[in-house]
């Protein structure tokens, strides 16, 4: 190729500050993207765990909140932690009959637990996995509250949630 009188080409010094600018903004978006994959298992893991302590925390409130009496275990030995009976409505009798409700934490492999609801009529759901249950539910009878903590973990991600959930019915 051959230059018209007058033109000229980039100059050594032009070549190597375009070339170190070029390695500089490559450099920095590998980093951003390297980042970006590192940091979406972990975002996995958060939003799992989660949402496990919300399911859980939701299901243990619900029941709680339409109880007319419950029973907290706090004997390791079982696995039940929480027994509770609410009212329920009967179509065949149409009356309002007891259920009882029973939450059992299971041990899983991996040294954590799942949380298991069973009814009377043994329909048995498993509400979640991967938690514990880090302290004893405590059971306030003045004001009919109860709280209790619930914790998730998956892989290097923990989530815990404090809860506390109030009977609506009337004391028996």
């Amino acid at each position: 190729m051959k230059f018209k009188p007058g033109e000229k080409g980039f100059t050594l010094i032009e070549l190597l500050v375009g070339l170190g600018i070029a390695a500089f903004v490559v450099g920095a978006s590998s980093m951003t993207v390297i980042t970006m994959m590192r940091l979406s298992p972990q975002n996995n893991d958060w939003a799992v765990a989660l949402r496990q302590v919300q399911d859980s925390g939701h299901w243990i409130c619900r029941d709680v909140l339409m109880s007319a009496n419950l029973t907290i275990d706090d004997n390791p030995a079982t696995p039940e932690f929480l027994t509770i009976v609410k009212p329920e409505w009967d179509d065949v009798s149409k009356t309002v009959v007891p259920i009882t409700i029973t939450y059992e934490l299971e041990d899983t492999p991996d040294g954590l637990q799942r949380l298991t609801r069973t009814n009377d009529t043994g329909d048995q759901i498993m509400i979640a996995q991967y938690i514990s249950i880090p302290t004893t539910p405590v059971y306030n009878s003045d004001n009919r509250t109860m709280t209790f903590t619930i914790e998730a973990t998956l892989g290097e991600v923990t989530v815990a949630r404090q809860y506390e959930a109030k009977q609506r019915l009337p004391a028996p």
